[in-house]
């Protein structure tokens, strides 16, 4: 499979820590490919692009905000018109390995709420498309086909977070789904501190599980301190998740600049973590699973 190489300023830049820098294996190198995708047509154009994933045929989805773009960026739309460009596009975007935009769809419908704020996106071995949300009152994860029809939505929108909550979730980031065992995995988020676990098909809650396997909790926690033992809690955002063959849970802690892995029961497993370093200083990055990330999200 050709990788496409569109690759931003990483959110959290990050190396291996100098005990195993000796012994870890090369990151991967990336480069920016300036003309993919090609040209939208419709004078669109993209905003904040908060999740990037490929399908089991290898085209590239593209979820991004269309509410990051001013006014002024959208002043094609205004009417009258007050320039020839630009539009915002749809929210998701399918792409060739080319480049060539092959569908599009997304926005607000009847009888599901769309997030606030984009944020992650997922094609399971099924085909079904999930989305996440990290808006302050988003709380629910969505799924469509792949044409865009409402499927399912968990959770609901709402006020306030609880990471024990079984009816919604807090600003969850991203999403992974075991098609096998019917289960749906979040990544559980910039408001809440854990990973929950939901039916794919009901939406029915399962299980749910903080940092280390154990129960999350919403108290405060203190700002990360590379000098000081790692914090036994998650901190926000719980920003990436992801199933390996072997069955690997691998979410990503972002605040605390390290990697868990779990097995799918919440058993804790290991935990890897990083040394932060300068932004500009930085010559390589973490690869993100979830793709490009715009350095606001």
């Amino acid at each position: 499979m050709k990788i496409v190489s569109i690759w931003l300023a990483a959110t959290l830049p990050l190396v291996a820590s100098p005990a195993h820098a000796d012994s870890a294996a090369p990151l991967p190198q990336f480069e920016v490919d300036a003309f993919w995708p090609k040209p939208l047509p419709n004078k669109w154009i993209l905003g904040q692009v908060s999740g990037i994933a490929t399908d089991r045929y290898d085209r590239i989805w593209v979820v991004h905000r269309p509410a990051s773009l001013t006014p002024r960026e959208r002043a094609a739309e205004q009417n009258p018109p007050e320039a020839k460009c630009c539009v915002a596009a749809p929210p998701v975007l399918v792409f060739d390995q080319s480049g060539n935009l092959l569908r599009h769809w997304g926005g607000p419908g009847a009888g599901f709420q769309w997030p606030q704020g984009e944020h992650g996106i997922f094609i399971d071995d099924n085909d079904f498309v999930w989305l996440a949300g990290n808006g302050k009152s988003d709380g629910q994860l969505l799924k469509f086909t792949v044409d865009g029809k409402f499927v399912l939505q968990i959770g609901k929108q709402g006020e306030g977070n609880d990471s024990n909550s079984t009816v919604r979730l807090g600003s969850p980031a991203d999403v992974a789904v075991d098609v096998a065992a019917k289960e749906v995995f979040a990544a559980d988020g910039y408001a809440n501190r854990r990973v929950a676990v939901f039916d794919s098909e009901t939406g029915n809650y399962k299980r749910h599980w903080g940092a280390y396997g154990k129960p999350p909790s919403d108290e405060r926690t203190p700002p990360y301190d590379p000098a000081k033992p790692p914090s036994q809690q998650f901190g926000n955002p719980v920003h990436c998740i992801r199933i390996d063959k072997d069955g690997l849970v691998y979410v990503c802690d972002r605040t605390n600049n390290r990697l868990q892995m779990f097995r799918k029961d919440g058993t804790f497993v290991a935990e890897q973590r990083r040394q932060r370093v300068a932004r500009a200083r930085s010559t390589t990055s973490f690869s993100h699973p979830t793709g490009i990330k715009n350095s606001s999200t």
